[in-house]
């Protein structure tokens, strides 16, 4: 017999709902909050927890509903409003979630998530200044808060204002030494800023926490050829190659690398797989073609001049170069133009 809610205390529901929330059994949580709400309807933590499962369960028609109730029923908390924005900007409704989060801020100024949240909605845009002015709030009121220090440090280093970036990275570190993400950053902002030294060290950390990292592995790869310790990038470049096959930028650095070491060969065989991922890169084309000939494979290239054709559209005004350049290419390898 299927319980009802007169048999069981007022709580029963909620706490069997937040149960299976807590072991991961969505549908069990919301059938269990759902009874929850029939219960004590006038319950808007009830709601606000429904909204929750059933945004997990990407229902999220039924998850904006709940928060909608449970907002009517408790005006001020803002943590349900930060849920509702969160929901919001996944749908991409992001003016919806911009004043969601800022009334979530106008209930309790002093809860950090819409801050976060709204501040990474903007730099996902790119409007740096708009997502700056949050996170230097929330250093106001939590100057220790590591997240906002790296994502300062972000928006600072993008903006061409490296010392400043580096200052915000170290920051960050030493409050949260065991993220690798912001050692990496670091290492970004040292290099534009010119020190190569301690950025090659800020991406080892990166490695020696991270050691798979595409990112990682393909920074110090780039800066260890840059410094001219050619042993040691090839060693980090043919790693991210292995691990990332479809990425087509260590192909592309490995291909500098070899061009670097005057080995055309390898340069070719490299620059062929980056152009296979990125077909429309003409001056990468055209890096191939002029690597191409120096290692005596010109007529391995067509096929990528083809393949450009290809994938271009006719109005395209680059097809004509390469047209020209193919017709070049196909004279030399002996081929009747078609």
């Amino acid at each position: 017999m299927a319980d009802s809610p007169d048999k069981h205390g007022k709580d029963h529901f909620f706490e069997l709902g937040i149960r299976h929330l807590a072991a991961g059994n969505i549908q069990d949580a919301i059938e269990a909050l759902r009874k929850a709400a029939e219960t004590d309807p006038e319950n808007a933590r009830v709601f606000s927890t429904l909204g929750i499962a059933c945004e997990l369960a990407r229902d999220y028609e039924q998850a904006r509903r709940a928060y909608d109730r449970a907002i009517e029923l408790d005006p001020g908390n803002a943590a349900t409003k930060n849920n509702l924005a969160e929901l919001a900007r996944r749908q991409g409704n992001r003016n919806t979630a911009a004043l969601l989060y800022d009334s979530a801020i106008a209930s309790d100024p002093l809860f950090i998530e819409p801050y976060l949240n709204i501040a990474r909605m903007f730099m996902d845009l790119q409007s740096f200044a708009m997502a700056e002015p949050y996170l230097r709030k929330i250093l106001e009121i939590e100057p220790d808060n590591a997240e906002a220090l790296n994502l300062l440090g972000v928006i600072t280093s993008v903006t061409a204002r490296n010392e400043e970036a580096v200052g915000h990275f170290q920051e960050a570190i030493r409050r949260d030494a065991n993220q690798a993400s912001v050692y990496s950053n670091l290492g970004a902002a040292l290099r534009n800023a010119g020190d190569m030294k301690r950025a090659i060290l800020a991406f080892e950390k990166a490695g020696e926490l991270s050691p798979n990292s595409l990112s990682v592995m393909n920074n110090l790869g780039v800066l260890y050829r840059e410094t001219g310790d050619l042993e040691r990038a090839e060693y980090f470049l043919r790693r991210a190659a292995e691990f990332y096959p479809e990425n087509p930028f260590p192909h592309f650095n490995l291909a500098e690398l070899y061009i670097t070491r005057d080995e055309y060969e390898a340069a070719v065989d490299h620059l062929k797989r980056y152009l296979a991922i990125v077909p429309l890169d003409l001056d990468s084309l055209f890096k191939l073609s002029g690597i191409a000939r120096l290692a005596d494979r010109l007529g391995d290239v067509t096929g990528e001049m083809e393949s450009f054709l290809r994938e271009t559209p006719p109005q395209d005004p680059r097809r004509e170069i390469v047209r020209q350049w193919l017709k070049r290419a196909r004279s030399k390898s002996g081929r009747a133009e078609r």
